[in-house]
């Protein structure tokens, strides 16, 4: 309710709000409660969901990305994975349903559009599930036909990173890594396996990222940089 304090009314008078200003009376309209549907309280809730993974997705991949992606990058996961989660949310349960490539359209994002993994390395990982055992195959290749290098780079190191989670819970670990150095004299890379282990019913996301150097004297100088910086989600499997 409004009062009077002797020079001007300060509160709620019906629909309109009386407030104290510097310079005299600031008159506003009362903020109207929006009622929200079922339907929209349940949309938030997934987007929330789907926004809080994508959240944990960045920050267990920050030694990936360095913070070196492209602007858009984060609304691009938050909006792939909204769509991701709706899909596989059952109404009628109010439960999410998760199989072996629920997630698979994560497959083929890329951190950096400035920069596509797809652009230095020519030849496409293959990703199988046995047991246990989570295993990318990347084919043999050739340097500099099949894996690019910058001008100013001499040598890079080629990172598997594998994350694992349970979709619809908190739960996630850490981050597992394995690496091959490239020199760019070495002309035929042959294939190489990277295993990791997996458990049961969690998610696995995959991917690569290259960082290029230039090695002179036994001394690494990073070349990737904000605008230049290789990595990309290979796969994302639900383990059966």
């Amino acid at each position: 309710m409004g009062k009077f304090d002797g020079k001007q009314i300060v509160g709620l008078v019906g629909p309109i709000i009386f407030k104290k200003g510097k310079s005299g009376t600031i008159v506003q309209t009362k903020a109207t409660k929006v009622n929200q549907s079922a339907a929209t309280k349940e949309s938030a809730s997934i987007f929330g969901i789907a926004s809080a993974f994508s959240k944990n997705l960045r920050v267990d991949l920050t030694n990936i990305t360095q913070k070196f992606y492209d602007r858009g990058m984060v609304n691009r996961l938050n909006a792939q994975n909204r769509a991701i989660f709706e899909q596989c949310y059952n109404k009628d349960t109010k439960k999410f349903t998760f199989n072996e490539t629920s997630l698979s359209r994560l497959a083929g994002f890329e951190f950096n559009l400035e920069s596509p993994l797809i652009n230095s390395l020519w030849v496409t990982p293959q990703i199988n599930i046995s047991e246990n055992s989570l295993t990318l195959n990347l084919p043999a290749f050739e340097v500099p036909a099949e894996l690019k290098f910058p001008n100013n780079a001499n040598t890079c190191g080629l990172t598997v990173f594998l994350s694992l989670y349970m979709p619809d819970q908190e739960f996630h670990d850490p981050p597992a890594y394995q690496s091959l150095e490239i020199n760019n004299d070495q002309k035929n890379i042959p294939a190489q396996e990277f295993t990791f282990e997996v458990p049961d019913g969690c998610l696995c996301i995959v991917g690569i990222k290259i960082a290029y150097f230039w090695r002179s004297q036994n001394i690494k100088t990073v070349i990737n940089h904000k605008n230049f910086n290789p990595a990309g989600i290979c796969g994302a499997i639900v383990t059966p």
